[in-house]
């Protein structure tokens, strides 16, 4: 079962889970539960990268979170991303502990939207693994960033909903994504033009403290992982002779862009 989880503290999670019930015709089970197929939505109270999920039933395959997109810059965004901490647990989940990413179905979201969405109020793209909340269960966060003007626009939280359900599953590679900040641009273009999917995805601003074991977790943790996806300029040196060590133990590619 894919456990979807919509937060009734986040407005764009709100709105998102509204198009889902709407769209593909959801049973309610109770108050706080709907099924659709091998999907169960799960309304909680709580901010969702702050409720830790460490029982998850067994039946759950994986987790998909519905949520805005908070950014100082105020970029107008449509993104995905892994979850989990390389650093100090912020804005939840644990320090440095990262989650099972799920690299077939975010990867399937993300292209889904940029193939069915033709304007250009948003950027469309991957972002770093960040924040909680904590599991044992391969999940991925889905954004619309970042205000309520923007979730609230016309057939923005429809794309976003049906890019959950819709989106197709590529039996591509399987890629941990290095490099560059926190939006990871290189490594979005990339994934856009080449028959790739990406799990956890290490961003520039965490590689003076990055560990070679947290990089290798990254690999463990990034379902049948076939190498990595590096952005070479935006990659410090240190990270570099680390992946490189890695790459030989595990006998995995270094894509380098």
């Amino acid at each position: 079962m894919i456990l979807l989880i919509a937060s009734r503290k986040d407005g764009a999670s709100m709105e998102m889970a509204s198009r889902l019930l709407e769209l593909f015709k959801f049973d309610k089970l109770d108050a706080n539960r709907y099924t659709y197929k091998n999907y169960e939505l799960k309304f909680i109270d709580n901010l969702h990268i702050y409720q830790n999920m460490e029982d998850l039933e067994e039946r759950v395959e994986k987790v998909v979170f519905l949520s805005k997109h908070s950014s100082k810059a105020d970029i107008k965004s449509l993104t995905v991303h892994p979850i989990g901490n390389f650093r100090k647990a912020e804005l939840g989940g644990l320090d440095n502990v990262i989650v099972p990413s799920d690299p077939l179905g975010m990867s399937a979201s993300l292209r889904y939207i940029k193939n069915n969405y033709s304007g250009d109020h948003f950027e469309i793209t991957f972002e770093a693994t960040h924040h909680g909340p904590y599991m044992e269960k391969p999940a991925y966060f889905i954004e619309i960033g970042t205000t309520e003007n923007e979730w609230k626009q016309e057939g923005i939280a429809d794309l976003m909903a049906r890019a959950i359900m819709e989106g197709v599953e590529k039996d591509y590679g399987n890629y941990v994504g290095v490099g560059g900040g926190h939006y990871a641009p290189k490594l979005s273009s990339y994934f856009f033009s080449n028959d790739i999917n990406i799990g956890h995805i290490i961003p520039k601003y965490v590689h003076e403290i990055i560990s070679e074991d947290e990089i290798e977790n990254a690999v463990l943790k990034t379902m049948n992982c076939k190498g990595f996806l590096m952005d070479a300029h935006g990659t410090k040196g240190r990270v570099k002779d680390m992946i490189a060590g890695i790459a030989d133990k595990h006998s995995l590619e270094v894509l380098k862009i």
